[in-house]
């Protein structure tokens, strides 16, 4: 039942990631990827990644705090940003792993900062990124569907980031 799991949850997120990475909405980008987080999650448990399933889930509520601090002002989402860079830091170090830790980790800071200061092409341009980082969890865990939706992910992102940018352009 476990490997079906694996892949149900695995076709699921990498459905959900793609279809915000190619919108131009950076709201609807900030809640697809926290849905797509959660079932990210839950493949990363079911292969027994945890430091990368802790990740993912902590993803769900940067993705909600992200989005709810947009317009605000500038204190509040610097202090909303540094609570989620260090709570990453900390999942790192208490669920160290190693090499991938230190990859799934920098993933994460970089999808933080992303969230809480890009937009636009910016944004799917640091997705982009993001993917590579998270690459090496799916190589390391040899999850040939991670591996897929990492690439497909920054495919996905890249074109979202010049479906933003000739939109910007028109603007």
């Amino acid at each position: 039942m476990t490997p079906i799991l694996v892949h149900l949850t695995g076709l699921a997120a990498l459905s959900v990631n793609v279809a915000g990475l190619v919108r131009t909405s950076d709201r609807s980008l900030r809640h697809s990827t926290g849905w797509a987080s959660a079932l990210w999650a839950a493949n990363n448990l079911l292969m027994g990644a945890q430091s990368a399933a802790a990740l993912s889930m902590l993803s769900v509520g940067r993705q909600a705090s992200a989005s709810a601090v947009q317009g605000r002002s500038h204190l509040t989402k610097l202090v909303s940003c540094v609570v989620f860079l260090t709570v990453t830091l900390l999942i790192g170090v208490l669920t160290w792993n190693g090499m991938t830790t230190v990859f799934t980790t920098a993933g994460s800071m970089l999808a933080t900062y992303a969230m809480f200061y890009m937009r636009g092409a910016a944004l799917r341009v640091a997705m982009v990124g993001v993917a590579a980082f998270w690459m090496y969890n799916a190589w390391a865990y040899d999850s040939w569907w991670q591996m897929f939706g990492n690439a497909l992910n920054a495919a996905a992102a890249a074109y979202g980031a010049w479906r933003a940018s000739k939109a910007d352009a028109t603007a």
